[in-house]
């Protein structure tokens, strides 16, 4: 799925969906968690001219939605995926634990999406090599949003967080192989 790019709207120094998303292709496998070794920590591809088709159409949505930069992965610590929009459901997938999911802005950006019938779900990697625990959390999320209680919100999404932590990890079974440009 390609979506609609923000102008203007760039990557600049986040790499995270380098690290984070799995990929096995013929010229191109990595496993969940590992930066791709193409990839420049802070600066980016280092094949970017040649990188495969899945790395140029894949975008997280802080690419593709209005959200202030301070929802830029590398920033807030949350990839906001594109999987599941076509369902109505939008995965906020927390990288890492920041004073952001605590922040007044993700409280009324999710509250946003809920009272549009947006499905939130919740996300957190696990170790290298394993795909992520993921949970629809709207209906856990609900009632804190529409009291407006920001600290109950808070609260829940840090249980929600702690419960997908003691996910059953599976494997994804990527070996890496690093063959973009060879013949």
């Amino acid at each position: 799925m390609s979506l609609p790019l923000l102008p203007g709207r760039e990557c600049g120094g986040c790499v995270e969906c380098c690290r984070v998303i799995p990929l096995d292709l013929p010229e191109l496998a990595k496993p969940t968690g590992e930066l791709c070794g193409y990839c420049v920590n802070g600066a980016g591809c280092s094949v970017h001219a040649i990188r495969p088709q899945t790395c140029r159409v894949w975008f997280c949505l802080w690419r593709v939605i209005e959200l202030d930069d301070g929802w830029r992965p590398d920033r807030s610590g949350v990839i906001v995926r594109p999987d599941g929009i076509d369902e109505g459901v939008i995965t906020l997938f927390v990288i890492r634990r920041s004073e952001f999911l605590a922040s007044e802005d993700f409280f009324a950006v999710v509250a946003g999406w809920l009272a549009e019938g947006i499905e939130v779900a919740l996300s957190v990697p696990g170790p290298v090599g394993t795909y992520p625990a993921r949970a629809v959390v709207t209906e856990w999320l609900r009632p804190a949003v529409e009291a407006g209680d920001f600290e109950g919100f808070v609260g829940r999404v840090v249980r929600s967080l702690d419960k997908l932590d003691q996910h059953d990890w599976q494997p994804d079974g990527i070996t890496a192989r690093y063959a973009v440009g060879e013949v």
